[in-house]
């Protein structure tokens, strides 16, 4: 995508215009139709990291209509895919699971919007916790005497769960993700 002449000013000079947020002189169907391009893999993790940062704050903007807020949300979980390469995966799934949180809890659970649909959110990090809950308790217990490498998966998988604290009253049922997220989101006070 060329860069505007104005492209050196920083994000937050642009201010927001309504639905017509701009970054880097990019509006937000052409970011959204950019990061369907080949050329958009050439884009470096800096610059990813700042569509992130701004999708982010289009999707928070209760200025904004609800349907451009998901759309920024949306926006916000591709540039996060596209820094995934730099990350762990575990680092990648609570960036995004941070974003998929907060679209949840301001515009429900919705299993038709795969950015919303809480049981695949939920399924999708304890794939990415590598243990059972009771083998988490365990690990929890004994921290602090743990290796360095315990204590970061231990870290991340903190990471991954803290944002479905707020949601814990959406949690309810026999869903076995469901159950075993509950079991997680239990010892999150006690990880480090």
């Amino acid at each position: 995508m060329p860069e505007s002449p104005s492209s050196d000013r920083s994000p937050e000079a642009r201010g927001c215009h309504g639905s017509g947020r701009r970054f880097l002189g990019s509006s937000l169907e052409d970011l959204e139709r950019y990061v369907l391009t080949p050329e958009a893999g050439a884009r470096s993790l800096e610059y990813w990291e700042q569509v992130r940062d701004f999708a982010v704050g289009g999707m928070q903007s209760h200025d904004l209509s609800c349907e451009t807020r998901l759309r920024w949300g949306r926006l916000a979980l591709s540039a996060i895919s596209r820094k995934e390469r730099s990350r762990t995966p575990q680092q990648a799934m609570a960036e995004s699971a941070h974003v998929r949180a907060y679209m949840i809890r301001e515009f429900g659970v919705s299993t038709a919007d795969a950015a919303r649909d809480l049981p695949a959110l939920c399924s999708e990090i304890l794939r990415n916790v590598g243990v059972s809950p009771e083998a988490g308790a365990r690990l929890a217990e004994g921290w602090r005497s743990a290796s360095r490498d315990q204590m970061l998966h231990l870290r991340r998988i903190k990471n991954m769960l803290t944002p479905l604290l707020p949601l814990r009253a959406l949690l309810e049922g026999d869903d076995l993700a469901f159950r075993e997220t509950r079991a997680w989101l239990e010892l999150v006070p006690r990880l480090p």
